[in-house]
């Protein structure tokens, strides 16, 4: 299976290591010298230093093999060209896009080629919408082969952090909170974010830290 990202920031450089790990062969294209020198030092394979945009550079590539094309620029308008080329001009059977102005969300669709589009903000309001019981901690993503997960908890009445900045918390070393949803809102978190009953938190965590995570953030059973 081959699998090529038209990207090559971090979140390339991680779809990258991902898909080797499922046995994808992979391809990454950046235009950017230093982001593709630095590819070929942390996932080896091809690396090509070009624009993705150009249909002689996808040719060069060998899209038209490709099983997967994945669009990871931050660019909009480049990430709908690399879609359309995968698509309509080279077949490729399965094409994933980034979307990264919410504004543009409505352009990624079959016509320009897109089978699969992914909004940041639009995941990030999937998971305000999701129902997580108070008490209870949910794994959401699994991050690094399964070593870690971003995990989702709601605080309850009886958390023994709430009320307390998160400078005051002694949270395991391996897990950091990356944001609370407070009624419905985006809180980014910070040393001196005040913890409140319902807080919704979301966090990177390792799974041997997880537990603790749960017993600091929601208490011991």
């Amino acid at each position: 299976m081959l699998a090529v990202i038209i990207g090559g920031g971090r979140g390339g450089s991680y779809l990258a290591r991902d898909l080797q790990t499922q046995g994808y062969r992979i391809k990454v294209v950046d235009r950017r010298p230093e982001v593709v020198a630095r590819l070929r030092q942390e996932i080896g394979g091809d690396v090509i230093c070009g624009d993705g945009c150009s249909p002689q550079i996808l040719d060069q590539v060998g899209v038209s093999k490709a099983d997967l094309v994945v669009a990871l620029t931050h660019n909009d308008e480049d990430n709908l060209v690399v879609c359309r080329l995968a698509k309509h001009h080279f077949h490729v059977p399965r094409v994933i896009a980034r979307v990264n102005n919410p504004l543009n969300e409505w352009l990624y669709t079959k016509d320009w080629g897109v089978d699969v589009a992914i909004s940041q903000v639009h995941l990030t309001s999937k998971v305000i919408e999701e129902e997580i019981g108070l008490g209870e901690l949910v794994t959401l993503l699994k991050l690094n082969r399964g070593e870690a997960a971003l995990v989702e908890l709601r605080l309850p009445d009886t958390s023994p952090c709430r009320g307390k900045a998160i400078r005051e918390v002694n949270l395991p070393s391996d897990a950091v909170i990356v944001s609370v949803i407070r009624a419905g809102k985006l809180v980014i978190p910070r040393g001196d974010t005040v913890f409140e009953a319902g807080d919704e938190i979301l966090a990177v965590s390792t799974v041997a830290a997880e537990k603790p995570l749960k017993d600091i953030l929601i208490g011991s059973p």
